[in-house]
């Protein structure tokens, strides 16, 4: 229907593309307006031939055709046309940039491979940015970092990005690593270059990156604004805070669209030390294993070099150093060990020398705290009788300095008490802070009745609350069968069978060879060896033993370590269990189904008997010697935080005889020494009960600075628990692109994830998507100058053909 408007309204505006123009009339119907016209021609034509027949036929039927184009103007005119255009506008919404800022983001990606160089090269403006990646580029290696990149897509003149988007959108930049924040326009007035400006002051010093928390600080921020999109500009290194995909489907709720450019590169060439893992408590000059994992992708054959160094004495020799073989992709493990000499609290360090062509080199290292103790472990034992094994097991609890014993043998010869320096007790402690001032408690092939119920139950409480190491080692008489119904049996590892005596002793007819478990195999309490298959060998050269301990199956939950492989001793889930442990409460429990740990002295003399002993002993007593003291048992959950996280001190406080401490609020404090400082801060800090835990209580605080903190009460002050607080390392764990976190983001949100070489189609993209607005234009034709001229012409026509004619 433009022609109409052109030709009633010349001059006037054209509507915008995609409007549509349609003709309506609000008066006079058309129809019945025709049907008067076509009957109003008819009366003319006979009234001009009844009353004018002696005029000329081509002056007569002049005059009524004028008479009728004047009648068919006025019952136009009458009809009163309207042109309804119906005009959709885009309208020019804002576009929320979102810009990783964190350390990351000045990761120097070696770019090798063909498709890498080409969006190098698009970004930095070498190559169109519409012709993909199969155009040619120079084959040398290139290394921009990711903001690099970013600041090269700013002023790329054949990109062109930034003027496109501000012609479709009102830009408004954020930068993000924790918490996004807006940034200061540069105020030149001209909004592309102020994009430009953004960029070429960007910094990418942020200690971690919270893609999702970005997102829904932005939409909350913008609440009720219409947004054109949301542009993330990331690598995906994601490591905090709320899941990107939660926060994307948050944005789709909001109808929000979502856009994500991925920088950076998928398979980077690099060399990542993923973890460190030593035990958190050691004893001094007694070996320590740091288990090791190394991740590397792209050095295939190449030899890396690991080392364990004590960062507060630079220059020293490495404690420890080893090689290990890279694979072409994948992880591969290493062992580091070395024997503390002196005790305290030791924050280590562990590095991989960094190979040429490594990503990035900040992920070399992994920081690694231990504490070493030089205090006794003191040990319980409790026998009913004298047998082989305990005489074995009775000279390395005496010989061993780690260890203080204290002995009750139940049936035993009266003379040992008159011994020099003798461990032995004349009975069984009644008393609640003997058994509580215990680290491992030893319990042979003894009647559970010599026992007592009482004292059973206060074993389970010392277990379960105070974080007692148990042991059962297991015999022909008793253990574990006569356990079955008592307060003791579900501390078993195992479930006991009910049988009779004899059956129970019932020995092999030949020696049975024990066999590791997978999880044997893999655990550091039977670790005899520093390689799996050394440490195998070893196992396999012990001889046989004569009997185990027949039980109906392991506890769920409990860890086999070591089982007896002979069909006699097979319960319905597996081959008999003869070692194994289970966590009870606070505490651990470990189960020995056998009596001939001497065998493990054959051929080898005490060397792998004491180093099994002594891992195990060592493991028991983690919980109570990790402890500030016998009577303060609190302890944080790891040795060291990242700062911002909050620190959660617990655990249990016992008065004198070691019943528990009830109070409301227990006053502690909280020192630290803040990183580089030289004076310490101290900040008040309550202890307060855990509900329905007697004796039990708990503090939470986040630190306010990294530094090494010292938490202790004021009930005693000489039994500190103490953590270091450090800046969060989180953005050198992996140095590639996370792409396809980036594309379950978008997959959440109904979004789109762009690289360099289909980045251009992003402003026509947010112009599709961005909002409209709908309006109605009418132009009544009936006003139209055109018009109202034709009827007067024909109104002067007829007039003027009249006088001519002299007709009336």
């Amino acid at each position: 229907m433009d022609w109409l408007r052109s030709l009633f309204f010349p001059g006037s505006a054209a509507p915008s593309e995609g409007s549509v123009t349609t003709l309506t009339f609000e008066g006079f119907d058309p129809g019945w307006a025709l049907l008067t016209w076509i009957a109003l021609g008819f009366l003319l034509w006979w009234l001009h031939q009844r009353f004018l027949p002696a005029t000329a036929p081509s002056k007569r039927h002049g005059i009524v055709a004028l008479r009728l184009l004047f009648v068919a103007a006025l019952l136009f005119v009458a009809t009163r046309p309207v042109l309804l255009t119906t005009v959709v506008e885009r309208v020019r919404q804002k576009l929320v940039v979102l810009v990783d800022a964190s350390a990351s983001m000045d990761v120097a990606d070696l770019r090798t491979e063909p498709e890498d160089l080409a969006r190098a090269a698009i970004a930095s403006g070498r190559l169109a940015p519409d012709r993909g990646l199969s155009q040619s580029v120079p084959s040398e290696p290139v290394r921009p970092t990711r903001r690099e990149m970013l600041q090269a897509l700013a002023v790329n003149p054949r990109l062109n990005l930034w003027p496109r988007l501000d012609e479709r959108a009102e830009l408004s930049f954020y930068t993000f690593g924790r918490d996004a924040t807006e940034a200061v326009p540069a105020g030149s007035g001209d909004a592309v270059a102020d994009a430009r400006a953004f960029f070429a002051r960007l910094r990418a010093d942020k200690p971690s990156t919270a893609i999702g928390e970005a997102i829904r600080q932005v939409l909350e921020r913008h609440r009720g604004e219409a947004l054109a999109g949301i542009l993330v500009m990331s690598d995906g290194g994601n490591n905090r805070g709320l899941a990107p995909a939660e926060a994307a489907a948050m944005a789709r709720a909001d109808g929000v669209p979502l856009f994500l450019y991925g920088v950076g590169v998928t398979d980077p060439r690099d060399v990542v030390l993923a973890s460190a893992e030593a035990p958190r408590l050691a004893f001094i000059r007694e070996r320590v294993a740091v288990r090791v994992r190394l991740a590397a992708n792209g050095f295939e054959g190449r030899v890396a070099q690991l080392s364990l160094r004590d960062p507060g004495l630079p220059g020293s020799p490495a404690l420890a150093e080893t090689q290990v073989t890279l694979p072409a992709r994948g992880v591969v493990e290493a062992e580091l060990a070395f024997s503390p000499q002196r005790a305290g609290e030791f924050s280590l360090e562990v590095a991989s020398r960094p190979l040429e062509g490594e990503a990035s080199v900040d992920n070399n290292v992994a920081p690694l705290r231990i504490r070493v103790i030089d205090t006794r472990v003191r040990v319980f034992m409790i026998e009913q009788e004298p047998r082989w094994d305990w005489r074995f097991l009775l000279d390395f609890l005496q010989d061993d300095r780690r260890l203080s014993l204290r002995c009750v043998l139940l049936d035993g010869d009266q003379r040992l008490l008159t011994l020099p320096n003798t461990p032995f007790l004349a009975r069984l402690p009644d008393d609640r802070a003997e058994l509580y001032s215990s680290d491992i408690i030893l319990i042979g092939d003894v009647d559970p009745a010599r026992l007592g119920r009482e004292r059973m139950e206060l074993i389970r409480e010392w277990v379960d609350q105070a974080g007692g190491g148990l042991v059962f080692l297991a015999g022909p008489n008793h253990s574990p069968r006569a356990y079955l119904g008592t307060p003791l049996e579900p501390l078993l590892p195992v479930v006991p069978m009910a049988m009779a005596r004899d059956a129970f002793a019932a020995r092999h007819p030949e020696p049975v060879q024990l066999a590791l478990t997978p999880a044997g195999a893999r655990s550091p309490l039977l670790r005899l060896a520093d390689g799996d298959r050394e440490n195998a060998a070893i196992w396999n050269e012990f001889v046989g033993v004569r009997w185990t301990a027949r039980v109906a199956r392991a506890r769920p939950g409990a860890e086999v370590l070591l089982v007896d492989p002979s069909r006699d001793r097979a319960t319905p889930t597996g081959p008999g269990p003869v070692i194994a442990r289970q966590r009870f409460g606070r505490g651990e429990v470990m189960y020995f189904g056998f009596n001939e740990t001497y065998r493990w002295r054959s051929g080898f003399g005490g060397k792998h008997y004491g180093r099994i002993l002594g891992q195990i002993f060592q493991a028991l007593s983690l919980e109570r010697l990790s402890g500030a003291s016998k009577q303060v048992q609190l302890r944080v959950d790891r040795p060291e935080y990242q700062l911002g996280d909050r620190v959660v001190i617990s655990g249990r406080l016992y008065r004198p005889d070691f019943r528990p401490l009830v109070a409301d609020v227990i006053p502690a404090r909280a020192t630290f020494l803040p990183a580089g400082g030289l004076d310490p801060v101290e900040q008040e800090i309550q202890l307060r009960p855990v509900p329905d835990e007697i004796g039990a209580y708990r503090a939470e605080f986040t630190p306010a600075q990294p530094g090494r903190y010292r938490f202790f009460t004021l009930l005693d002050p000489s039994a500190p628990v103490e953590f270091d607080v450090v800046e969060p390392r989180l953005e050198q764990a992996d140095a590639a692109l996370n792409l396809a976190l980036l594309e379950a983001t978008a997959a959440a949100g109904g979004g789109r994830v762009f690289r360099e070489e289909d980045l251009f189609e992003l402003p026509r993209l947010i112009e599709q998507k961005s909002g409209s607005v709908t309006s109605f234009r009418r132009l009544e034709l009936a006003y139209s100058p055109v018009l109202l001229g034709l009827i007067l012409l024909l109104a002067c026509a007829e007039w003027l053909v009249r006088r001519l004619n002299r007709l009336k």
